[in-house]
């Protein structure tokens, strides 16, 4: 009965070290999604990730984030998103997302490359500068931004949907004030897309 429990503990501490080596935090787990931060979030990096099993296919997945027009049917705050260009793997697009006031509204351009293996799916995305110095002038430029989507299958109607992404920036509030706006974009984006696959 002493052996097992002595296995029991070590095997929670190594499993304990393992997450803890990886270095992500959870800070919200509620309807299915789990949203974490990572240790790198520090300064004016903000560094998270959301993830949550989705009833849809691998297929159908993809066409949604290659769906970029329709990034405002379920993108949290995403007011506006159009191609600019589209080549065999890569899309590069822009966007505009709402801010709360006092804040101005952002604008950002996004380079997205797709990686795909059988049961696999990477988008890596790359902030770029807005190429149209015209476009939303009202807007403040987000630069500092990457990270990525991964979708991977589970079964032929469950897909495993993670999105990691890291933003530089540089707002006149409070931290505290900070990290639940941008931990809200992904739970509430994660939101919209379980109710489009209930």
């Amino acid at each position: 009965m002493n052996f097992k429990l002595v296995v029991f503990f070590v095997l929670i501490i190594s499993l304990s070290s393992a997450c803890s080596a990886q270095g992500w935090k959870v800070v919200a787990q509620k309807k299915r999604i789990l949203i974490e931060k990572s240790s790198k979030t520090k300064n004016d990096t903000y560094h998270f990730r959301a993830t949550a099993k989705v009833k849809a296919s691998l297929v159908e997945l993809e066409k949604l984030v290659e769906n970029i027009p329709n990034y405002p049917n379920w993108l949290y705050k995403y007011e506006l998103a159009e191609v600019l260009e589209t080549l065999e793997n890569t899309h590069v697009f822009r966007a505009i997302i709402l801010a709360p006031f006092p804040l101005k509204n952002r604008k950002l351009q996004i380079k997205l490359t797709k990686n795909k293996t059988k049961d696999f799916v990477r988008y890596q995305m790359q902030g770029v500068q807005v190429s149209d110095d015209q476009f939303c002038k009202a807007c403040e430029e987000v630069v500092g931004i990457s990270g990525r989507w991964e979708l991977k299958k589970i079964t032929s109607q469950l897909t495993e949907v993670r999105n990691t992404t890291k933003v530089i920036v540089n707002l006149p509030l409070p931290k505290n004030m900070l990290y639940p706006l941008f931990y809200r974009a992904p739970q509430k984006s994660f939101e919209n897309l379980l109710e489009m696959y209930p």
